[in-house]
């Protein structure tokens, strides 16, 4: 099964910048961030820690809670491509207890 890459959340930063023809650095002067963080996470060489998401929340007006799930999704994408779970047996009690509970 071929798996969605999900982007990073840094892409659209960097999208808002080019097609709103607004420096980087002057974005992140309104931010209070350093341009150096901003352009990090813009570049997707960072991830978007809460602190960045709050900014970028009040700034850009999208919520901090979305950033983090979108970061949340490349971090599980990667460790889907990366972890090899193939040798760990299924212990289905969990979701079993929960769905009789009526909470699953």
């Amino acid at each position: 099964m071929v798996m969605f890459k999900p982007p990073h959340p840094g892409s659209l930063i960097a999208e808002y910048l080019e097609d709103n023809d607004i420096s980087l650095r002057s974005l992140a002067k309104q931010l209070g961030v350093s341009a150096a963080s901003l352009s990090k996470v813009a570049g997707g060489k960072a991830s978007v820690s809460p602190e960045m998401a709050v900014c970028l929340e009040a700034g850009l007006g999208i919520a901090a809670r979305l950033w983090l799930s979108m970061q949340a999704a490349c971090y599980l994408h990667k460790a889907r491509e990366t972890t090899d779970v193939s040798g760990v047996p299924l212990h289905p009690g969990l979701v079993t207890s929960l769905r009789r509970d009526g909470t699953a």
